[in-house]
């Protein structure tokens, strides 16, 4: 590694914060209310089926297990949308609206491309796929209703997820956060009516929660799409932009495929994690804790997300101006409110994690005292896991994927994956000990994003 960038300030000069603030706020806010909603629909199903008539902890363990397809299919999209984000800030940093627009139509074709192949690759063997997470008892059934079910929104939940992409890189939070808002309010509102049977509707039980869901992310998609070709701000969808243009592609693919690798690898080694967890308790107990402490965790890492994202906008546009020492200052600044935030939080997991476990979980007392047990070891580390959302963020805003995704993956695989197959899979520790190695590999990964950010090698990306 090379000495330090003496560009990269350890602490924030004076000169020009309030401004760096005032827009790092404007766009990490509307992200951080978008997130709230995100968190408060996750928390609503899982509350839905913790507390569900019959089959609670197995109702909860599928509905955890169905997280991690949702976060499959949005690795998938983001591969695309990250090479998007970071060419759509700099074009606009630069002033060049044609390529950002280019770019834009670009991206909402892969998106539908994607998911109507995943869509299908996903409805055809959805059975196989619940086998592979170890689940058991009555879960795996309710897991492949829901799988199926979720399969055709695909190509909707795609164009969703790439036009929140392509907007946010224009340095638009504003619009993608009103549409999710949007489509929260929908997936909350009619996963609990049609969950239980409100407002003249039928009592589905389980299958409600993924009904909402669907109707939702279809609403979503549908909602974007018309948004991005009527749009008059920053970025516009037209229909010829569509078409394919494989200069553009090459260039999205470019920075995109190391940060899809990095996720999807990482996604594998933690389904890798569910699957030890699922198979160590035929219950389900541990695997309802699981999911309720991640739950209860995004309380905290919402929030960094949000001044990830605003990080990153401000990294792309800041390098499009040939201002890297703004990118540092914003990126700085991003972490000291997003990072001093996730540490507060991890006070109160540490102290109070109690509290928040009691309500989320149902009455059953080992999940309870399971829950409070993860939340007190992931206390501990919220300062490090913030400096890999933050950092990392900011790093893929500049292009700089590639050399983070080496380092994380050589942290994911060797540390969460084998290090749970060891701990879980093969001495057959329980989920406390488990979620201490998923923390110490969280810590180890903020540390790398945190030393190649300070390294400044990404001052110097072409993209």
């Amino acid at each position: 590694m090379s000495p330090v960038d003496p560009s990269l300030p350890l602490s924030l000069p004076a000169d020009g914060n309030h401004r760096l603030l005032r827009q790092l706020l404007g766009l990490a806010l509307p992200v951080l209310v978008e997130q709230i909603l995100h968190m408060a629909v996750g928390l609503n199903d899982t509350y839905l089926a913790n507390h569900l008539p019959a089959d609670a902890a197995p109702a909860g363990a599928a509905v955890g297990t169905i997280t991690y397809f949702l976060w499959f299919i949005g690795l998938l999209v983001g591969a695309i949308g990250t090479g998007s984000a970071a060419i759509i800030a700099r074009a606009i940093g630069a002033r060049h609206r044609s390529l950002a627009n280019a770019v834009c139509g670009q991206s909402v074709s892969a998106a539908i491309l994607i998911g109507l192949l995943v869509g299908a690759l996903l409805y055809a063997f959805s059975a196989p796929l619940i086998a592979l997470t170890g689940l058991i008892g009555p879960a795996p059934a309710l897991a492949e209703t829901y799988l199926r079910m979720l399969s055709v929104t695909l190509p909707f939940t795609s164009v969703m997820f790439i036009a929140n992409s392509c907007q946010r890189g224009a340095g638009d939070t504003v619009t993608p956060a009103i549409v999710m808002v949007v489509v929260d309010v929908i997936n909350i509102l009619f996963t609990f009516a049609l969950c239980r049977g409100w407002a003249g509707l039928p009592v589905m039980g389980f299958k409600g929660i993924a009904a909402g869901t669907i109707i939702a992310y279809v609403s979503g998609g549908v909602i974007q799409f018309i948004v991005l070709l009527r749009s008059g701000g920053a970025i516009r969808l037209f229909v010829h932009r569509l078409w394919p243009h494989w200069q553009t592609i090459k260039r999205l693919l470019r920075i995109g495929v190391p940060a899809g690798v990095e996720g999807l690898l990482s996604w594998v080694a933690n389904f890798g994690v569910i699957r030890v967890i699922n198979r160590l308790d035929a219950t389900n107990v541990m695997s309802a804790a699981h999911i309720n402490a991640i739950r209860i965790e995004s309380c905290s890492f919402l929030v960094g997300f949000a001044f990830a994202t605003g990080a990153s906008t401000m990294v792309g546009q800041s390098l499009g101006m040939k201002d890297p020492r703004r990118a540092a200052r914003a990126t700085f600044l991003a972490y000291a409110l997003g990072g001093g935030f996730m540490t507060l939080c991890g006070l109160f997991f540490i102290f109070f994690g109690r509290i928040p476990a009691s309500w989320l979980s149902s009455n059953d007392p080992q999940v309870i005292e399971l829950t409070r047990r993860c939340l007190f070891v992931t206390g501990f580390i919220q300062s490090g896991f913030a400096a890999y959302l933050i950092f990392s963020g900011a790093l893929r805003g500049a292009g700089d994927t590639f050399v983070v995704m080496i380092l994380s993956l050589a942290s994911v695989i060797l540390l969460r994956f084998v290090g749970v197959e060891i701990v879980g899979g093969r001495l057959g520790y329980g989920l406390q000990i488990i979620w201490i190695v998923l923390a110490g590999e969280l810590f180890i990964r903020g540390a790398i994003a945190f030393s190649r950010f300070m390294h400044g090698g990404w001052k110097r990306i072409e993209i």
